[in-house]
């Protein structure tokens, strides 16, 4: 016997409530999700705070300018819907104001791309200086430490350290990704005798190093038998050697 119409808007209510249900959990799950990626980040953003006081000045500054211009766009928009009169002057005046927000939005994406570069230099030179003594504790002898080493238009190299038959090929990042570590194990590596010949003849061993490196990402480079270089909670550089260390 067919459904009534009763029985089918019941089946409806049911299908609805479970959606609703899977729709709460799936929020749930996602604002957890935010909530923990936040407080990771503000974890690392605290040992970054005399560096970026100058940029997170004028953030706050932008931020403020950008709110009181966006209020300014949105009374402007109130303002034409009640006034339909002055619609045209509104809109060209709200066209205006779109592309001083882009202007704004152009100047702040800039800042955050120089406070990226920032990071990433602080990151070089934290690794850098705690590099040569590090690698001694486990036994290679540096004797020269490159920065930048590249060849225009081929590859370039973070950090290179070299004594009279040993060279350690060192990848800077401020955080690191999954495929970072792919890229430079399976082309930047395997190409680094190609790019500088007079290393032909060296033992070659690669490393990592990252301000922001989770637990997996750690395993993950330590596994491909590259050295692990992460900042510890005192601000300090760690580098870690893995069981086996692959030579290239």
């Amino acid at each position: 016997m067919a459904a009534s119409f009763e029985e089918k808007l019941d089946r409806l209510a049911d299908q609805l409530a479970r959606s609703s249900e899977e729709f709460d959990r799936r929020l749930k799950a996602s604002e957890a999700w935010l909530r923990r990626s936040r407080e990771e980040f503000d974890q690392r953003l605290k040992a970054f705070d005399q560096r970026l006081e100058a940029s997170e000045a004028w953030l706050k500054k932008s931020r403020e300018e950008f709110d009181r211009r966006l209020t300014e766009h949105q009374r402007r928009m109130d303002e034409a819907d009640k006034q339909r009169a002055e619609a045209d002057k509104q809109r060209a005046e709200s066209a205006k104001q779109w592309a001083e927000h882009q202007r704004w939005m152009k100047q702040a994406d800039k800042r955050w791309g120089d406070i990226a570069n920032v990071q990433g230099e602080i990151a070089e030179d934290l690794f850098r200086r705690n590099a040569v003594t590090a690698l001694r504790s486990h036994g290679i002898q540096v004797d020269d430490v490159y920065t930048n080493l590249k060849v225009p238009g081929v590859r370039e190299y973070d950090i290179v350290l070299v004594n009279g038959h040993e060279a350690v090929v060192l990848e800077i990042k401020n955080k690191l990704r999954g495929d970072d570590i792919t890229k430079f194990l399976h082309t930047q590596l395997p190409q680094f005798k190609t790019a500088f010949p007079q290393y032909e003849r060296y033992q070659v061993y690669g490393g990592i190093g990252a301000l922001v490196m989770p637990r997996e990402q750690e395993v993950a480079v330590s596994e491909a038998g590259l050295f692990v270089l992460t900042q510890g909670e005192d601000g300090a550089a760690h580098l870690q050697k893995p069981e086996t260390l692959h030579v290239w």
